[in-house]
């Protein structure tokens, strides 16, 4: 019998006229790549739409893909299907930050469930969420670099500045620029450790919401180098205010 995978579309590529090269995050094989062919044949059972970023799930593996050939999928079905996200411009906004951060920052094939629950309970309280939401960005960049293993140190004091490149708070400003001034470190602090819920309350002045977001994608970018090349929170200026 086969067992039934579930993951996140990260990504899909055309390949040819009718197919589709699909990069999916599973719950409990890690980052696996297929082909599907005929998606944008009319009469596909896999068609194309299933396959759209942050798209949820489940599939049956067709044959035993490795680290240099492509599988193939059946019986492919979303597992959750999207009430509000697709309807409403700032999460649809949202959701291609997400999928690009996602795309850069996932690279590896290991298993990692706790990444993966993160990331579907997130998308999930997005989409179902009807307000309080322009903060989901910092929330979930910041919580992400909790699972690529360079989360902010917890020791801030009033008046330290946070430093970059070193991932902690400090008194005194560091020589290099990759630092957040004590104004914008003490917002940073107020997220550590909140929940999804708290951190989106937050109450943040569209300035202080941007610019925070740039700090972090700067810190994503030092400490994670396939970000160098990171452009989607640019469309994040009508969702920020």
């Amino acid at each position: 019998m086969n067992d039934t995978i579930e993951g996140v579309v990260l990504q899909s590529l055309r390949y040819g006229d009718t197919s589709l090269i699909v990069r999916v995050f599973t719950r409990n094989f890690g980052l696996k790549s297929y082909m599907v062919k005929g998606a944008f044949n009319r009469n596909a059972k896999n068609r194309a739409a299933l396959f759209q970023s942050l798209n949820l799930i489940e599939y049956v593996e067709a044959g035993r893909p490795n680290k240099s050939t492509l599988g193939y999928m059946k019986d492919v079905h979303l597992s959750t299907v999207y009430q509000n996200i697709p309807a409403t411009m700032n999460k649809r906004a949202i959701l291609m930050f997400v999928s690009e951060l996602l795309s850069k920052t996932i690279t590896e094939q290991e298993q990692n469930v706790a990444l993966y629950d993160f990331i579907v309970q997130s998308l999930k309280w997005l989409d179902l969420v009807e307000c309080d939401y322009a903060n989901f960005p910092l929330f979930f960049t910041l919580e992400l670099t909790r699972h690529l293993g360079f989360y902010p140190k917890a020791n801030h004091e009033t008046g330290f500045c946070f430093d970059m490149m070193e991932g902690s708070f400090a008194r005194d400003y560091p020589l290099h620029p990759y630092y957040f001034d004590a104004e914008s470190a003490t917002l940073l602090a107020q997220f550590l450790g909140a929940g999804i819920n708290e951190s989106c309350r937050q109450p943040l002045r569209v300035s202080q919401r941007r610019d925070l977001l740039d700090g972090l994608i700067v810190f994503m970018r030092l400490h994670a180098p396939v970000m160098k090349d990171f452009h989607s929170h640019e469309v994040l200026k009508s969702v920020l205010e």
